[in-house]
């Protein structure tokens, strides 16, 4: 799908996120490129490929709610409108709920040629998007089969009349096939959010997704990041600079380049950033999933 030519004013409905926010999805994305070609050189396989996108974009999009980011307690943001707030808050990745996610996801389907649909549901409280692989939709970002249903009586007496069971694509131990594949290239699993901003080539740190309504649940705004104070630049796009270097980039529309990461002192915050060592294991060992 082709993003829109000029605005899209998407408002607080359901129905608006569904038919107006696919106009905002642009597959030549500048910040989404990179990170579909770090994608390509996994795995061409677009069944492969739909896995990644599902993970990755948890990795680079960190959850939090839209009335912690936006101060608003529903809000349909486009991927533009995310990247301005990640740079506004000085922020290492993307913040936002299920639609945020599912948004990003759009774009990276698009990049990747692979066609998609937004898909939102008034009785689960979600928004997820679909993939479609040779002629099969699969449902991602979406809740698997096995999690817990939505607790509330509305759901389990009507709701879940009006759901279809979630079809999730086949496994794909794509950590593995990126360190086979690229012999654990540092740019690429920087830029697939799989490795913390602190790694060097010979030593990789496992990056997890972060939920800040976890993490910090009694703010009411969503917090800073420490791991901020030790980064010179972002996560999301990768390279782009924090501060008031972002801003301007952000004001441009120019992607900051990728520069060379250092490798700066985190002692301090050693304890909430333990470094993985299966990462750096040698070629010939497998990179747990």
């Amino acid at each position: 799908m082709a993003g829109a030519a000029g605005p899209v004013a998407i408002k607080p409905t359901l129905y608006s996120f569904i038919h107006d926010m696919p106009r905002t999805v642009r597959a030549d994305h500048p910040a989404i490129l990179p990170v579909a070609a770090a994608i390509r050189a996994v795995t061409v396989n677009p069944l492969e490929q739909i896995v990644m996108v599902n993970d990755v974009t948890h990795l680079l999009v960190d959850y939090d709610d839209d009335e912690r980011v936006y101060g608003l307690p529903e809000y349909y943001a486009t991927l533009d409108e995310m990247l301005a707030k990640r740079r506004q808050q000085g922020w290492l990745y993307l913040r936002d709920d299920c639609d945020g996610r599912a948004v990003f996801a759009a774009h990276l389907l698009a990049a990747l040629g692979i066609p998609w649909r937004l898909e939102a549901s008034f009785w689960k409280q979600h928004a997820w998007v679909v993939a479609r692989v040779a002629g099969v939709d699969y449902d991602l970002l979406d809740y698997h089969p096995d999690e817990t249903a939505p607790p509330r009586l509305s759901y389990r007496l009507i709701g879940h009349w009006f759901v279809h069971a979630s079809r999730q694509p086949p496994p794909f131990d794509w950590r593995r096939r990126w360190a086979e594949r690229t012999g654990r290239d540092l740019l690429t699993g920087l830029r697939l959010g799989l490795l913390a901003l602190d790694s060097t080539a010979g030593h990789l740190r496992e990056r997890h997704a972060t939920d800040w309504t976890r993490e910090a649940p009694l703010d009411r705004h969503s917090p800073p990041d420490p791991r901020a104070l030790a980064a010179d630049c972002a996560g999301f796009p990768y390279g782009d600079t924090l501060g008031a270097g972002g801003l301007a980039a952000a004001r441009v529309g120019a992607p900051v380049a990728p520069r060379p990461l250092t490798a700066p002192d985190l002692s301090a915050l050693a304890s909430g950033l333990a470094a993985n060592s299966s990462l750096n294991a040698p070629a010939s060992q497998p990179v747990p999933h």
